[in-house]
């Protein structure tokens, strides 16, 4: 049941609550010439079945690679769990046993991607989200709703938001109470570690990081967006629409694109609820979201363990990453001297302006007068 009553003032009228396989078009049937072609022509359709099959992940990552990467993870969780039991064994006082069950999860299975080029320019707080075949997210996870002011008006609306059971969400908050109430740091932080998840309506997602903080855009808890209305009544909450957004969320993983070239995406766990299948599925959904002609390299590993290489590019660089040094354009074809190209990289704008401007132009000079005697001979 969703919980939709906060502890302090919500919206001025919750406030009684206070809470495209590109179909290519038949060719025009064209009379069949009286010569006929030694080599048969291969059917448009099948190059663009060849052309995705080399451009998707899920054929390059095999499932004997990632069976043995799996198979290898799970011997070291095995023997770094029987060194900690060892350990403990011999020195049952030791500090460090307390916080044992605080350790992060090291069956959490993690899909390292590294690109080429940079995958954003920019800082970016629009997480991308990736459909799986088996779902990272069990039913027991307690997430936390984000809605638009004002989208809830009635005591009527609240009670059918509870009856409606939305899956996994047990609160919702409207952005004023976020905007007040959790403004403070250590309120921000006692929500943060009160949920599993954060669902946001993609309304207001703009305004997430500046009122969440850093806190929750510096793991793994950052906002997801959800629709909550309808493209045709985008001022009314529609509890279907929104049920359809969480599930599609819930079943996806994502992550937001870094200012960098790796990124770090979860893609399942090594216990007995995901089998090989499963984690292979995963592994090859998530691989071939991305462009394999964009990628370096990707590995599987979990949270303490090395990473494990799944895939590695054969050709790092493409015909347009090379650069091409042409020479600089000069006059009479004279090109400039050791002293000056360095000038150029290292002087300052006045004193190469000096030293190159004054040579171009006495060669200017001497150019020109040179043309003058020719032509009075």
């Amino acid at each position: 049941m969703a919980r939709t009553r906060s502890k302090g003032p919500a919206s001025p009228v919750a406030n009684k609550v206070k809470e495209q396989s590109k179909v290519t078009k038949p060719k025009k049937t064209t009379k069949p010439s009286p010569k006929k072609d030694s080599k048969p022509k291969a059917d448009p359709q099948e190059e663009d079945i060849v052309d995705l099959k080399q451009n998707d992940a899920s054929f390059i990552i095999s499932n004997k690679v990632t069976d043995k990467a799996i198979s290898e993870l799970k011997s070291y969780i095995a023997r770094e769990q029987s060194k900690r039991e060892k350990k403990a064994s011999q020195n049952p006082s030791s500090k460090s046993q307390l916080f044992d069950d605080e350790d992060s999860d090291d069956s959490t299975l993690t899909l390292v991607v590294e690109s080429k080029k940079f995958l954003s320019s920019k800082p970016q707080f629009k997480p991308k989200s990736i459909k799986l075949f088996k779902s990272i997210n069990d039913a027991s996870i307690k997430s936390c709703l984000i809605i638009r002011d004002q989208l809830v008006k009635s005591d009527q609306e609240i009670e059918k938001i509870e009856e409606a059971n939305l899956p996994t969400v047990s609160q919702i908050l409207p952005l004023q109470s976020i905007k007040t109430e959790y403004k403070p740091y250590e309120k921000r932080r006692e929500l943060h570690s009160s949920f599993d998840l954060f669902f946001v309506d993609d309304a207001v997602l703009n305004t997430m990081p500046t009122s969440l903080g850093k806190i929750f855009y510096q793991t793994s808890k950052y906002p997801l967006p959800v629709r909550v209305s309808t493209s045709g009544n985008k001022k009314e909450l529609s509890l279907t629409t929104l049920s359809n957004q969480l599930q599609k969320a819930l079943s996806s993983t994502s992550y937001l694109p870094p200012q960098g070239t790796t990124v770090s995406i979860k893609i399942g766990s090594i216990n007995d609820e995901f089998t090989l299948e499963d984690l292979n599925k995963n592994i090859n959904a998530v691989a071939s979201s991305f462009n394999i002609s964009t990628i370096k390299s990707i590995m599987l590993k979990t949270a303490t363990s090395p990473a494990l290489p799944l895939y590695y590019t054969d050709k790092l660089y493409d015909e347009d990453d090379i650069f091409v040094e042409t020479k600089e354009e000069t006059t009479n074809g004279d090109e400039l001297s050791a002293f000056e190209k360095g000038l150029l990289e290292l002087g300052d704008a006045e004193t190469v302006a000096k030293v190159i401007g004054k040579k171009l132009g006495e060669k200017k000079r001497a150019a020109a007068k040179g043309k003058v005697k020719k032509l009075r001979k």
